[in-house]
């Protein structure tokens, strides 16, 4: 799991090992410096300037710091009361609205407010899958908004990850991208790879590269607007980052990637009135999956607020054929 943190003025002079602690639930100091050591920090300053951490570097304030912990299952998973939109709910799955922030799985630095602690808080113990990660049928990252898709016994997490793997699931996705694509429709089939300089990102790869795997997604124009357009993504493969790694590579970036794009914030001028996006402007807005006890399976998520103010009112992603 990657950490994305802003430093505060007020942790200026501190050391980046110290401070980091101090911010990751169960992550003590000598993962930390473990984990810098092997190159899974980062640390971007004011100016947009990268540089690797070191556990004693001192912290100015304001710099942005990426740290990757690897999963690890927690010693217990406590049962929360966190607000869940649940969009579908039967014998075999339950569909969610995850909100943008919310954290999949639980790992090291964020054991709490989960969508896992979540569905324990509301439904109890599942056996749809691993003890700490009941039921899941796949993810979304951290600051996309969008349909998540849980079992509710372990048929059919089978069934659907089968479905997903067999690429019987079509996925929508809305984006807002920078710029104004030439074409109504274009596509792109890089295939994605871990990124030989920065542990944080995927990159489009040559064919064939070791460790790369196929990508596909479709892209469809919806609005035009100043500065940027309202796009349908429609990824046919589920890679990690897959979206925002394509729209980056055909030179429009999902509006306030703080990974892949030109600014963590839209718009770019200090000026501009509210509403400002803070977060990656990428929302799962349907899925249509195939149902245990046949048929499909239709499941769309509203809007949410900070992106809603971006679109036309009322836009409903295009019906899957």
């Amino acid at each position: 799991m990657i950490h994305h943190l802003l430093v505060p003025a007020h942790a200026a002079g501190t050391r980046l090992d110290v401070w980091l602690e101090t911010q990751l639930d169960g992550c003590t100091r000598s993962l930390v410096a473990r984990l810098i050591k092997q190159d899974r920090c980062v640390l971007e300053n004011t100016a947009g300037q990268q540089q690797r951490g070191k556990a004693g570097l001192s912290l100015r304030g304001g710099e942005r710091v990426s740290l990757e912990v690897p999963e690890g299952e927690p010693p217990t998973l406590e049962p929360e009361d966190v607000p869940l939109t649940i969009l579908h709910e039967d014998a075999a799955c339950i569909a969610i609205a995850k909100p943008p922030g919310m954290v999949v799985h639980p790992a090291v630095g964020r054991w709490h407010g989960t969508l896992v602690n979540a569905l324990l808080g509301r439904y109890g113990s599942h056996p749809g899958g691993e003890a700490w990660r009941p039921g899941i049928v796949h993810r979304l990252d951290e600051f996309t908004s969008g349909v998540i898709l849980v079992a509710r016994n372990p048929a059919a997490l089978t069934f659907f990850q089968d479905a997903f793997r067999e690429r019987r699931v079509h996925k929508r996705y809305l984006a807002l991208m920078h710029g104004a694509p030439r074409a109504d429709w274009f596509e792109h089939a890089g295939w994605l790879g871990r990124h030989p300089k920065d542990f944080r990102k995927r990159a489009v790869l040559p064919e064939g590269t070791q460790d790369a795997r196929e990508a596909y997604t479709a892209f469809a124009v919806r609005e035009r607007r100043d500065g940027y357009a309202v796009v349908e993504a429609r990824p046919r493969t589920g890679r990690t980052h897959q979206v925002r790694v394509h729209a980056t590579a055909l030179g429009h970036p999902i509006l306030a990637d703080a990974v892949y794009g030109r600014s963590a914030i839209w718009p770019l001028t200090s000026g501009a009135p509210e509403p400002i996006l803070r977060r990656q402007a990428l929302h799962a807005w349907a899925l249509d999956v195939p149902h245990p006890d046949g048929g499909r399976l239709r499941l769309d998520a509203p809007i949410p607020d900070d992106l809603a103010a971006w679109v036309t009112p009322g836009l409903m992603p295009m019906p899957i054929s």
